[in-house]
């Protein structure tokens, strides 16, 4: 074989590594968007005490009081900049029509009030967390099949027709239930929502209750926020790992390729399991994700490469019209390959 395994062990790591950064870099985007959401929940709290508090103490009594006519208009104006913000972002149809249904209550508590205040930041949350690792995950598992074939075709010097990706098979991969609780992101996404909420909202009326000063009542929210900041991060990592290594099993089935090779990213960080699986060869039929294919846990950064002994299929050298394969060239570009036999 011309190509030894260094060499894939080599081109399918950085391949790997490309596809991972880039969900490193939404989730970057996305801890901005909950510094915002953050930032706007300790405004809110704030302004809350400065508007009911006595002595800067609010009693759970004083909380649960009902908004006069004037409080209740102002609430009222701030619901239909909900409504619209919630449209600009995409969020739940049930939430806009819990806010729809709030415009026009006639008696509500100072509490109910900053709970919706509270919920919204949530709700925003949520919609930006669906459609941002919804685009994440499209983008890679494209680009994981397509760099896929690309490398094996280019390291072997020849190439064959394969099926371009249709969005069919893209939607079936994302709305793949692979983790122990038999979810997928998105059910996983609503999860958190739900979780988030009640965690947010069980505070704030404790905060109350033990009569806590506004800075403490900020800084035990913001916790809750930062909690759910760290799950959205894991989950992003976790995921976007399996998509990647599920379009590199899509086309490692395309192209023929009968065997892989664990391979794990050996430094400090690296897990056990990880370390135990390290350079096991496998047949590509007999793949479990979680088991013996990536990811074995959450943020795992293993990746798996082909693993040849001769085994090339014969259909690599076919052409289905002249019957001959075509040659790739070894210095050719990911782009002009793609340009040629993609797009």
């Amino acid at each position: 074989m011309a190509k030894t395994n260094k060499y894939w062990q080599k081109r399918f790591t950085l391949l790997t590594q490309s596809l991972l950064n880039k969900g490193e870099d939404y989730y970057k985007d996305l801890e901005e968007e909950y510094e915002r959401a953050i930032a706007i929940l300790e405004r809110d709290i704030r302004d809350f005490y400065i508007r009911f508090a006595e002595k800067n103490e609010i009693t759970i009594t004083d909380a649960r009081r009902i908004l006069d006519n004037k409080e209740l208009k102002e609430f009222y104006w701030t619901v239909e900049e909900y409504i619209q913000k919630g449209r600009e972002n995409a969020v739940d149809q049930r939430w806009l029509k819990e806010l729809e249904n709030a415009s026009t209550r006639v008696r509500l508590s100072r509490l109910q009030s900053l709970e919706y205040r509270i919920r919204q930041q949530v709700e925003i949350i949520t919609a930006k967390r669906l459609h941002g690792l919804t685009k994440l995950s499209e983008e890679l598992i494209k680009e994981g099949y397509y760099r896929t074939i690309y490398e094996v075709q280019k390291g072997l010097g020849i190439g064959d027709t394969f099926t371009i990706m249709d969005t069919k098979t893209i939607e079936s991969i994302i709305a793949k239930p692979w983790a122990p609780d038999g979810s997928n992101f998105s059910e996983r996404i609503w999860k958190d929502r739900e979780v988030l909420v009640n965690e947010l909202q069980k505070e704030l009326a404790q905060s109350f209750i033990r009569g806590d000063a506004p800075d403490t009542a900020i800084r035990n929210i913001s916790k809750k926020m930062e909690v759910s900041k760290r799950a959205a991060g894991r989950l992003i990592m976790t995921e976007s790992a399996f998509f990647a290594n599920e379009a590199r099993a899509k086309a490692f089935k395309e192209l023929g390729v009968e065997e892989y090779q664990f391979l794990a990213t050996l430094d400090t960080r690296t897990s056990d399991i990880c370390q135990d699986m390290d350079l096991r060869v496998f047949k590509l039929s007999e793949r479990e994700i979680g088991v013996n294919w990536p990811p074995l846990h959450v943020w795992c950064r293993s990746t798996v490469v082909p693993h040849f002994e001769e085994n090339i299929v014969e259909r690599w050298a076919r052409d289905p019209n002249t019957g001959k394969g075509y040659k790739v060239p070894g210095d050719i570009s990911y782009k002009d390959w793609y340009s040629k036999h993609v797009a």
